[in-house]
């Protein structure tokens, strides 16, 4: 009454969904005929069709299917039933196009265990058959469905029996112990057997009791046309509706989990008695393998329950075989944060990772799942770890993480990369089992040959039992990137109605390509960066040197406030960026980085000068790094106070803890600001001059021959009571370097100053800035007059200095001759702080500094883009071990090879990734049988288009060539253009082909006219050095003999 109870209670059903994958060895079996012979030869319990009324359904399918069969004209169809004629037990059958009928009572009786494995007469010992002739114009699907002798009613359930009896059927049973469907060619029904045409979308078994087995192989043909064998190892059900389909459980959008699921609440899934939509397909589910004479569709009609009746509702085509298709492949999985670092993310920001789907099938939707092993303990999917999954799309793929775990927490930070995998799933099938108690020796799945269903090609399955709990639970809870099926896969409970499975929605899925783990992926970046600005005085007079003082510092893990919750670190940093705006106030400023401890630390560039500071460190939790800035107070600068702040921000993709989103207790260590008073100087008035580029001719950044150059003339009275009088600025320039630009003095007065301006002023004929007939006043409190002109750079040598100083002659001030003090600010040429000698002023010699400019270049020089040269670098992308990524390298991000400046070029910006990835060599040895994978980047820089470029790459001495990484004969894709293709073996009209060992090459490009172990050649035509169309790869892949 308990096993009673439990089913009525639907507690123990079971349905299995979908496709299984491939076996490694091949098999053969006996041919057969099609019906519960097939489900009862390989020993165990008998599994009996249930035959139930649809007032009982499970999750929420009927307990009662029909069997589809294909037949053509002139055949026979064979029909046998342990229940027909036992009560209300019939066998009724439809065409193709709608048309009921019922075997006769006393037809197709199937009474004994050896009538049911001779099949129909005339085998000898058969049955005696109901036969179906199919006449013209009912080719097709037929459908038949076998009554229990409860008819359309009832709940009984069957004694658990081992397959070898079969118990006369009562008429209170709601089950059909033994059942046929056996296909007749020939006049007569007198030809052979054809297997292969019977087949269900679903089959209501029930088992009779917990705690026995089932040994059913079956064969699964998907709408793709992958045929897989499944056979059940021994499982160990109860009532179960076996069915097969392409996404297991769903969500509330009908997007797959890849996952199991609890019981409660019910989960979500395409029931098998429900017809197919365009993303929702059940597959079929065959005795025998396949027969090679089906169509790939036809026929048949449509049926759906009634107040207990089934009847018609329509016809419809539905799949039946086909030969698969090539499926795409996919290239090696990416990530770049969202700032754009190669590998390396900020928990609070994430990052996006990429993929291409590529091949010829690469138009064929498949998703992806994307697994980022959080807790680090090996196993992908369990715990916290992070899953993503979509569709995936022809080519580029990118996909974003929002840098938190599977339970909306930030990873934890540290120098320890995270492991990631990438599941391409396509032409999946998936088995959800419901309440399935144990699965003690596991699933045998395989995908097998369509010709013959016998040779295994393939045997991983995939699972992800997370989150479920019961009695002896699988091992490892996940199997995200697959399982070796051929000896029993997805293995859990213990024998027990409470196994693992009990309560619980188990699902087991497969896919055509296997996953790719890509060990130390990314990298999570944290860092509490501190900094700390001193000035050399509290207050200084104008004209006197200043020095400030900048120390960067990482904070060690055991400074965190808060502390770090482990596994949470601080990690070391590559280039946290230091910003400091010098006051304008501040002239000639240069300044210098050094790093406490070269072992710890670096500076991203040692020197530099200008007001605008800005610079990268590499801080080692704990490192420190000081930047000293040195210049001058501008004479001119007024009395007062003065203050700039300097700042340190973390390098991209680096937990930035100024982020609102993450409020930082230390937000004030990321700036510090220092303050100078300035003491007006003993010269008033006080002037300046500076110079500046306008005008780059030539684009080289220095000032050359053809270079236009402004200064800027400045005077000023900071004296707070005096007057200056009778003001007159004059300034010469030296014709024989430089050439004055006709309009291009300019002159304002600020502050009250009364000058006059002089616009006849051209630095020779006319040497006055300032009116010569109007001598002017600056009035006390900060008056001042600004002046610029601009002059051409004459054709003269490099390393000719241009020198002047302006002169101001005045009455009413400190000194009655003032020379300009040479200054540089913001976009100024630098200049000399104090050369020595005193060429007026105050006796000081840094107060009176003429303003020089150095030619550089060749006078001679005319602006040339120089030809166009392409740059290859050769990487190693990817290494694999029995299919699987040789473990602790990173093959996704960019790794420096020091003795190569190409790999650093600006232009590998324009990759897909970013920069260009890869190790340039291996540490790890490697063995026979490992795959390597090799990228030749290319890059062209210049001006020019490259015409006919080919290259070529011999195959190294001890590898040979893999002709089918990519698809079925292709082993070399090629990446222009921005676009990914695959290129064939052959020669052929695509862009190149693979050379077999000893074959004549084309030399050059090849170096030799033979190469021993074969070449890759690639020809790649026109190459345009402007972005996308300048950068590319050319990538293949060679096995270690």
């Amino acid at each position: 009454m308990k096993l009673r109870f439990k089913i009525f209670q639907h507690q123990s059903w079971l349905i299995i969904s979908s496709l299984a994958l491939a076996m490694g060895l091949s098999w053969s079996q006996p041919i057969r005929a099609e019906g519960s012979r097939e489900l009862t030869s390989n020993g165990g319990f008998r599994p009996f069709l249930d035959s139930r009324g649809d007032n009982d359904p499970v999750a929420p399918v009927p307990r009662r299917t029909t069997i589809q069969v294909y037949v053509e004209e002139g055949e026979t169809i064979n029909l046998g039933s342990s229940a027909n004629g036992v009560n209300n037990g019939v066998i009724n059958y439809t065409d193709p196009l709608g048309n009921e009928n019922t075997c006769p009572v006393g037809d197709g009786q199937i009474l004994t265990r050896a009538q049911e494995m001779a099949g129909p007469q005339p085998n000898a010992g058969g049955y005696n058959p109901c036969e179906v002739l199919v006449g013209a114009g009912e080719d097709g699907i037929w459908t038949i469905e076998f009554i229990g002798p409860t008819g359309a009613a009832g709940t009984q359930d069957p004694d658990d029996t081992a397959v070898n009896n079969l118990p006369a059927q009562g008429n209170n049973d709601s089950f059909v112990s033994a059942w046929d469907v056996t296909v007749r060619g020939g006049a007569g029904n007198t030809g052979p057997e054809i297997t292969g045409r019977a087949y269900a979308t679903y089959l209501p078994f029930n088992m009779g009791a917990s705690g026995v087995n089932l040994n059913s192989i079956t064969y699964i043909q998907t709408e793709r046309g992958d045929l897989y064998r499944m056979n059940l190892n021994g499982l160990d059900p109860f009532g179960f509706i076996f069915f097969a389909n392409n996404k297991g459980f769903t969500d509330a959008n009908g997007d797959p989990l890849f996952r199991s699921v609890p019981r409660n609440p019910v989960p979500i899934f395409h029931p098998p008695n429900v017809a197919d939509t365009a993303d929702d397909i059940t597959h079929k589910i065959f005795f025998n393998p396949p027969n090679a004479d089906l169509p790939e569709e036809s026929t048949v009609a449509l049926t759906a329950l009634q107040g207990g009746d089934r009847i018609v509702t329509g016809t419809t085509n539905t799949f039946v075989r086909q030969d698969p298709p090539p499926p795409p492949s996919i290239d090696t999985l990416s990530f770049v944060g969202v700032d754009g670092t190669p590998g390396r993310a900020d928990p609070t920001r994430g990052g996006n990772f990429s993929f291409n789907i590529q091949g010829q099938g690469a138009d064929e939707t498949g998703r992806f799942v994307i697994t980022i092993d959080v807790n680090r303990n090996g196993i992908l999917g369990d715990g916290n770890d992070v899953i993503l999954s979509d569709e995936t799309v022809p080519g580029l793929n990118t996909v974003n993480w929002n840098g938190q775990d599977g339970n909306g927490e930030l990873l934890p930070a540290g120098n320890t990369p995270y492991d990631a995998s990438i599941n391409f799933i396509i032409g999946d099938v998936h088995f959800p089992f419901f309440d399935p108690e144990s699965n003690q020796n596991g699933f045998i799945l395989d995908r097998v040959d369509n010709a013959t269903g016998m040779t295994s090609l393939e045997n991983f399955i995939y699972y992800n039992d997370t989150g479920l709990v019961g009695n002896n639970p699988t091992d490892p809870i996940s199997a995200l990137n697959g399982q070796d099926s051929s000896n029993g896969g997805h293995i859990f409970g213990d024998g027990t109605r409470d196994g693992f499975g009990n309560n619980n929605g188990i699902d087991t899925w497969t896919s055509l390509v296997r996953p790719e783990i890509v060990r130390g992926l990314i990298t999570i970046s944290k860092a509490d960066l501190t900094i700390n600005k001193t000035v050399s005085a509290a207050s200084l007079q104008a004209g006197s040197p200043v020095t400030y003082t900048l120390r960067v510092r990482s904070l060690t893990n055991a400074e965190a406030d808060p502390a770090l919750i482990d596994p949470d670190t601080f990690t070391d940093i590559e280039g946290a960026t230091v910003t400091d705006t010098i006051p304008d106030a501040i002239t000639n400023v240069t300044w210098t980085c050094a790093p406490s401890d070269p072992a710890t630390a670096a500076c991203g560039t040692a020197s530099g000068a200008g007001n605008d500071i800005s610079l990268t460190v590499d801080l080692d939790v704990g490192a420190e790094a000081t930047i000293t800035i040195n210049g001058t107070i501008s004479p001119i600068a007024a009395g007062g106070t003065v203050q700039n702040t300097a700042e340190v921000a973390p390098p991209p993709d680096t937990f930035d803890p100024t982020s609102p989103a993450v409020p930082d207790p230390n937000l004030n260590n990321n700036s510090s600001s220092a303050e100078l008073t300035i003491i007006p100087g003993p010269i008033q008035p006080v002037g300046t001059k500076s110079s500046a580029l306008v005008n780059d001719a030539d684009g080289d950044g220095e000032p050359t021959p053809g270079d236009t150059l402004e200064y800027t003339v400045i005077y000023r009275n900071n004296d707070g009571t005096r007057n200056v009088t009778a003001f007159v600025a004059t300034d010469t320039i030296d014709t024989s370097l430089v050439t004055f630009v006709p309009g291009s003095y300019t002159f304002a007065a600020a502050n009250g100053a009364e000058v006059t301006a002089n616009p006849t002023f051209n630095g020779s004929t006319d040497n006055n800035l300032t009116s010569p007939t109007s001598p002017g006043t600056l009035p006390p409190g900060g008056s001042e007059i600004t002046m610029t002109y601009q002059v051409t750079i004459n054709d003269i040598p490099v390393g000719t200095e241009i020198m002047n100083q302006a002169v101001a002659s005045s009455t009413g001030g400190t000194l009655e001759n003032v020379v300009t003090d040479a200054s540089a600010g913001t976009g100024d040429l630098p200049q000399v702080v104090d050369d020595g000698v005193d060429t007026g002023n105050l006796p000081d010699t840094a107060d009176d500094e003429p303003t020089i400019v150095t030619v550089g270049g060749d006078s001679t020089d005319t602006p040339d883009t120089g030809p166009t040269t392409l740059v290859l670098v050769k990487r190693i992308t990817n290494a694999q071990r029995e299919g699987v990524t040789i473990p602790g390298v990173n093959f996704g991000i960019f790794v420096d090879d020091p003795n190569d400046t190409n790999d650093n070029l600006a232009g590998w910006s324009g990759l897909s990734t970013g920069a260009l990835v890869g190790v340039s060599q291996l540490d790890e040895p490697l063995a026979s049988g490992d795959v390597v994978e090799y990228t030749i980047y290319f890059l062209a820089e210049g001006g020019t288009v490259l015409e006919n470029v080919r290259l070529c790459d011999p195959i190294p001495d001890g590898t040979v060539f893999v002709p089918n990484s990519f698809t079925n004969n292709s082993g070399i894709a090629v990446n222009q253009n921005g676009a990914t293709s695959n290129i064939t073996n052959a020669a052929d009209a695509d862009q190149g082909q693979f050379f077999s060992p000893l074959a004549p090459v084309d030399s050059p490009p090849c170096p030799n006219s033979s190469e021993p172990q074969g070449a890759v050649l690639v020809n790649l035509g026109s190459v345009v050095p402007i972005s996308p169309s300048n950068v590319g790869f050319v990538r293949f892949r060679i096995r270690i003999e």
